[in-house]
């Protein structure tokens, strides 16, 4: 009674008191039954956990596809931060996996667009932050790569980037006697060669995949460990999945594009991104997206100007958004979607999937849904980030 339409619906007193008390009773019931909670093939899913907001509610193991087993292991993980730290992997020597990636800003690098191997010269598109980055089935803005070990490849052989190859880093790798033996513990005995292109890319991947989060403020308060959050959060979260829609494209948990109930595909969306917030003359940003990532199979007309929905996780750490890094403030970014995106603002845009109807949501309205994003920061790996001793 006191919620009688859509957008007055408190949909996060119901995701406490209802959604993950029946997920968990759910549970409780196959337990007390002998009902196995183990699929007969990996899922996405972790049927044996125990909240929709559990760090063990989806499986990394699944998006990954790894090449290696044991999945992994702490030594692999070891050996891939100290790879990601290590500039003298590049060919000159000038970038690591940190350049671009660096945790004391999210594991981004608060520039508009990504730096390059040039002085002054920058990539074509922003860089989205790490974390959670296992949980998807497409990797990159345009999604041109299925697999988290593969994509290291695009870095490597990247002329803007590392710009080097396998083989010679394997070189430099086997000069190193702690490198050696580090890969000895993690690899030894699988391959011929212990140092190869598949290891390298395996550790990397192992440790990116191990960069999760899931214990911001309110990923404690929904399973029940505070009380601690404020009424404008909730405020901000009704509206984040009610009347604004931001959770149709930014599923739960992860907040970003892998797809509810079975969490196996990874989605992207055509905003009508514009190259600056100018509401009276907007500029179509002109980057194609997913259509011309090399894949025949997304060389479609209506995947122009599409990209990968990524986490919402920390965002209040990974200024500036959006793919080509136009919008400098969250409160830009809310501005964007309340006039309807590209669209909503007037350009021809055919194919855009954000309907471009205005959220007419008020100047309160957006600053609650930006205190509630706020709440999804969850510090862990960069309070917790060390630099590796071997790192240059």
């Amino acid at each position: 009674e006191s919620n009688p339409d859509f957008d007055s619906f408190d949909r996060m007193t119901f995701l406490k008191q209802v959604i993950n008390p029946i997920y968990e009773s759910l549970l409780d019931f196959q337990t007390l039954n002998g009902i196995d909670t183990k699929p007969f093939k990996m899922h996405a899913q972790n049927y044996a956990s125990r909240n929709l907001f559990a760090k063990d509610f989806l499986d990394t193991n699944y998006y990954g596809y790894f090449t290696y087993l044991p999945l992994n292991s702490q030594a692999s993980i070891t050996l891939g931060k100290k790879l990601f730290e290590d500039s003298s992997l590049s060919k000159d020597g000038s970038m690591s996996c940190v350049t671009c990636h660096n945790p004391k800003k999210g594991f981004t690098d608060g520039s508009e667009k990504s730096p390059t191997n040039q002085p002054h010269v920058f990539g074509i598109r922003n860089t989205p932050t790490v974390i959670n980055a296992g949980y998807s089935t497409r990797f990159f803005w345009d999604m041109r790569e299925y697999n988290l070990e593969k994509q290291v490849a695009h870095v490597v052989d990247n002329s803007q980037e590392f710009n080097t190859s396998f083989e010679v880093m394997a070189d430099k790798l086997r000069l190193n006697k702690e490198y050696v033996q580090l890969f000895e513990n993690a690899y030894k005995g699988i391959d011929k060669v212990t140092i190869n292109r598949r290891s390298i890319s395996n550790a990397i991947a192992a440790y990116v995949n191990s960069l999760q989060s899931f214990n911001s403020s309110f990923d404690q308060y929904v399973r029940n460990e505070t009380n601690n959050y404020s009424e404008r959060a909730k405020r901000g979260f009704n509206l984040f999945a009610g009347k604004a829609g931001c959770a149709s494209c930014h599923f739960m948990p992860v907040f970003n594009g892998t797809v509810p109930p079975f969490y196996t595909d990874s989605e992207s969306e055509v905003l009508g991104i514009t190259k600056g917030l100018d509401s009276i003359n907007p500029q179509k940003d002109t980057d194609l997206g997913r259509a011309v990532n090399g894949l025949k199979v997304d060389n479609q007309p209506f995947l122009e100007n599409s990209f990968k929905t990524v986490t919402l996780r920390n965002i209040d750490l990974t200024a500036p958004y959006m793919h080509n890094g136009s919008f400098k403030t969250l409160e830009e970014v809310m501005d964007f979607y309340n006039l309807g995106g590209g669209a909503g603002m007037g350009l021809d845009i055919k194919n855009q999937t954000l309907p471009k109807d205005h959220l007419d949501l008020s100047k309160q309205e957006k600053e609650d849904i930006i205190i509630f994003l706020k709440t999804l920061t969850d510090t862990t790996h960069l309070v917790n980030y060390s630099v590796s001793k071997m790192a240059h």
